[in-house]
C-alpha cells in the first residue's frame, strides 16, 4: 500500500471558554493532548530495530495493552486484546449502506446543523465521545424517522441530549437546551421528540467511535502532539461529510492519521518507522478505500476556513490545539491534492 504509506455557522457563544476537566482518564486524554509521559514499562518498540515485519502481530498485542493502559481504558491488561477485537467487530454495525439522505434533507442542511451542534457541544463542555455519538445518532434518526425540516434542529439537540445521557456525568436542564434554541421549542416538545427517537432507534445507542481507534493508533505509533491534533481535526471534519457514513470507523481514523502525516511531513526516525509499521497494521482495508476518505478529508480541510461551517476550524486554531487548522498545507486544495494518492 505504497500510496497511503501503510505497511502491509457562526459562533454560538464563546467556543474557547474552559471548564475544569473532571472526566475519567480516557476522556481526559481524548479531550486534551498533554506532553508525552513515559509509561512505567518501556514500550517494546523502543528496543526493536529491523524485525518489525517478523514481530508485528506480537508487538501489536503488546503495544495495544500499553496504549489502553495509558488511555485509562482498562484496569487489567489481560482483557486488552479482547476489548480491541470486540471494538473491531462492533464497528461493522455502525456503517450505512448508502450516503443518500431522505428527499426532504440536503447535505448542506445537515452539515449546517452538525456545525451548530459542534458549537453547542463546546459550550456545554461535553467529551469528544459525546460529539461522535451525537452525529451517529442523528445520521440514523434522519434515515429512520420522518421529521419535518422545521423540527430538524430539535432532532439534533435531542440526539445530543441522548448522547450526553450515555457519556456524561452532568447534563444541562431541558429548559437550558430549549434556551440554546432560542425557545423555538418547548420542554414538552423536546421530551416528546426524545421518546420518539428512542423508540425509532429501538433504544440502541451503542457506538464505537473512530476517535477511539485514532487515539489507540497514535499512542502505538508514538505520534507527536501536533500529529495527534492534526489527525483529530481531520477526523472531526468527517462528521460534516455525509459521504463518510458508509466507511467503517477504523478506516476513517486510519485515513485521518495518514493524511495528517502527509501534511506535516515530520522527519522519519528508525523507532518511529517501526512504531508506525505496527500501528498501521490495525487499519485493515483496501488502499482505494483509504485514498477515497483522504480525498474527502483533504477537500473538507481546504474548504473549512472559508466555508459556512467553520466550527471545527475555529475549535482547532487555538493555542491548546497547536493551531493545526491554520497549517499552511491545509489552506488550499491544490497543495493538499499534491499529496501522493490525492491527485484528481
Amino acid at each position: 500500500m505504497a500510496q497511503t504509506g501503510f505497511c502491509d455557522s457562526r459562533p454560538l457563544l464563546d467556543l474557547h471558554k474552559k471548564a475544569e476537566d473532571t472526566r475519567v482518564p480516557l476522556r481526559t486524554w481524548a479531550n486534551a493532548c498533554p506532553p508525552k509521559e513515559h509509561c512505567c514499562e518501556e514500550p517494546l518498540l523502543w528496543r526493536i530495530s529491523g524485525l518489525q515485519h517478523m514481530l508485528v502481530p506480537g508487538l501489536l498485542r503488546h503495544e495495544m495493552e500499553l496504549a489502553m493502559s495509558k488511555l485509562g481504558l482498562i484496569y487489567d491488561r489481560t482483557y486488552a486484546w479482547d476489548i480491541f477485537t470486540t471494538m473491531m467487530r462492533s464497528q461493522l454495525q455502525h456503517t450505512f449502506s448508502s450516503a443518500e439522505l431522505p428527499g426532504a434533507y440536503s447535505e448542506k442542511m445537515l452539515a449546517i446543523l452538525i456545525d451548530w451542534l459542534i458549537q453547542v457541544h463546546e459550550v456545554l463542555h461535553f467529551s469528544e465521545e459525546t460529539l461522535y455519538l451525537t452525529v451517529y445518532l442523528l445520521n440514523r434518526a434522519v434515515r429512520l424517522l420522518k421529521v419535518s425540516i422545521s423540527n430538524l434542529q430539535l432532532l439534533g439537540v435531542v440526539c445530543l441530549f441522548l448522547a450526553g445521557k450515555k457519556e456524561e456525568c452532568l447534563l444541562p436542564e431541558v429548559s437550558e437546551l430549549c434556551h440554546l434554541m432560542e425557545n423555538t421549542y418547548t420542554p414538552h416538545q423536546l421530551l416528546r421528540m426524545e421518546r420518539r427517537v428512542l423508540c425509532g432507534l429501538k433504544f440502541e445507542l451503542s457506538y464505537t467511535p473512530p476517535l477511539h481507534f485514532l487515539l489507540l493508533s497514535t499512542s502505538i505509533a508514538q505520534c507527536s502532539n501536533q500529529m495527534v491534533w492534526m489527525a483529530r481535526y481531520l477526523l472531526e471534519l468527517s462528521l460534516l461529510e455525509v459521504q463518510c457514513v458508509v466507511f467503517q470507523p477504523i478506516h476513517l481514523a486510519g485515513a485521518a492519521l495518514q493524511l495528517a502525516r502527509c501534511v506535516l511531513q515530520e522527519p522519519p526516525t528508525p523507532e518511529g518507522d517501526t512504531a508506525w509499521c505496527v500501528s498501521s497494521s490495525i487499519f485493515v482495508g483496501s488502499e482505494a478505500t483509504l485514498l477515497a476518505i483522504m480525498r474527502i478529508l483533504a477537500l473538507a480541510a481546504a474548504r473549512a476556513p472559508i466555508g459556512s461551517t467553520r466550527a471545527s476550524f475555529l475549535k482547532f486554531r487555538t493555542d491548546d490545539t497547536m493551531h493545526v487548522s491554520k497549517h499552511p498545507a491545509l489552506m488550499t486544495a491544490p497543495s493538499l491534492l499534491k499529496v501522493p494518492g490525492l491527485q484528481t
